[in-house]
């Protein structure tokens, strides 16, 4: 090895692949798990920490994330997950649900906004041949977080 030096780099690389390896497994068999965007660590088993959609995103990345990822999605796909990530952010975060549109508060550009197709109607905005009472007839929904750092 002496005279080798790329030998010793080359193993000891090795090495350190090796041992990294095994602590992502061992980090997982614990039940950690990382954010897909920006790779910190998680504790898989308390849902609010991460949304899976396919990828695991972790709520700070999920404004940034969810615009970017509706637009690569076919539509039944991104109604799926639009759905899933409803309930997620309702659940976990604190969302709310604003049903009329010109009663949504001010965006100081911290929050977490996202219009979705109601679940109720499936977006047609009348269930039962009447207006949604859920969506108000729109349709649609508005989500809102006002502060996510407060969620």
């Amino acid at each position: 090895m002496i005279g080798h030096p790329e030998d010793d780099t080359g193993d000891a690389l090795a090495r350190l692949e090796r041992e990294l390896a095994r602590l992502k497994t061992g980090l997982e068999l614990l039940g950690v798990k990382a954010c897909s965007c920006c790779r910190n660590l998680f504790r898989a088993t308390e849902p609010g920490n991460l949304f899976d959609a396919g990828e695991l995103v972790c709520f700070t990345c999920i404004r940034h994330w969810w615009p970017e990822r509706s637009r690569a999605l076919a539509a039944q796909d991104r109604e799926l997950i639009e759905h899933k990530l409803v309930h997620w952010l309702l659940n976990h975060h604190g969302a709310k649900v604003v049903r009329d549109h010109e009663k949504l508060p001010p965006d100081d550009g911290r929050g977490i906004r996202l219009v979705a197709a109601c679940e109720e109607c499936d977006g047609k905005g009348t269930w039962a041949g009447s207006k949604c009472h859920f969506c108000g007839g729109t349709g649609a929904l508005c989500l809102v977080i006002p502060n996510p750092e407060a969620a």
